[in-house]
């Protein structure tokens, strides 16, 4: 599934939400982050970047880069859109991408992505659409659908089966063709940066890798092949116990891969 806007660079990072409400009641929910900045050892891994994230109560409005804008939009308590446009140097904003989501009784239900829009093509050149299905609150499977940018007509493109435990997603499964991948993630007991943002718990994997605590180990395998890759991440918190720091390191435990730095 592709990821955009916001949450894609994020989904290389943390562990996603479950559609369940984990918050004590007494738990101080306010705090929220104020930048994000992402930093990689050398120019082949990654463009070093700093988002700044603004909000109304707890209502994510917006992520900034001085080169791209996001903007959500909420009905009531849910995220019903996502808007992404790039910015030129002489601040001209250009819309880029987008996704909608729909609900049904609260739940996630439909997600759609539009990538490329343009005059021409207004419901972008690339879409995918997302259909979820719940056995319960902590087991759903989804359909990606291929949506020809002309006739619309809809091809089933992969399928999936999340798992999630205490407000993390523990283990997802991926079919495309004949070949299925799992992921299986562990976490540590902190507060992940991004917990108490509104709706965010209700996304599922379109924010993969945000959740409730924060990924600290990540296996992957594939039925194509009998290889098993361990991504492993360590953290520096502070004393409300939300990390200031993330590094993660590749598949050989030696070498970073990137690092993100949190401000609050």
């Amino acid at each position: 599934m592709k990821k955009i806007l916001f949450f894609s660079a994020l989904a290389l990072i943390l562990a996603s939400c479950s559609n369940d409400e984990n918050s004590s009641s007494s738990e101080d929910t306010s705090v929220l982050p104020k930048t994000i900045s992402y930093i990689y050892p050398n120019i082949y891994l990654g463009t070093n970047s700093k988002s700044t994230l603004t909000f109304n109560g707890n209502k994510i409005i917006s992520s900034i880069t001085p080169d791209s804008k996001t903007i959500f939009t909420y009905s009531g308590d849910l995220i019903t859109k996502q808007e992404a446009f790039d910015i030129d140097q002489q601040g001209k904003e250009t819309k880029d991408d987008e996704v909608v989501y729909t609900y049904e009784s609260g739940k996630l239900k439909t997600r759609i992505f539009k990538e490329n829009i343009t005059t021409e093509y207004p419901d972008g050149q690339y879409i995918e659409k997302t259909v979820y299905t719940y056995s319960s609150n902590d087991l759903i499977s989804y359909i990606n659908y291929s949506v020809n940018k002309d006739t619309k007509v809809e091809t089933k493109s992969s399928e999936g089966n999340l798992a999630y435990k205490d407000g993390n997603l523990v283990k997802e499964e991926q079919k495309v063709n004949s070949v299925t991948t799992t992921r299986v993630y562990e976490y540590d007991t902190k507060n992940n940066p991004l917990k108490n943002i509104l709706g965010f718990n209700l996304l599922l994997n379109e924010i993969s890798y945000i959740g409730k605590n924060n990924i600290v180990k990540t296996t992957r395998t594939s039925s194509e092949n009998s290889n098993t890759a361990v991504y492993v991440t360590s953290y520096t918190y502070n004393v409300s116990g939300y990390p200031l720091r993330n590094t993660s390191f590749d598949g050989g435990g030696t070498s970073i891969e990137y690092e993100i730095e949190y401000t609050y």
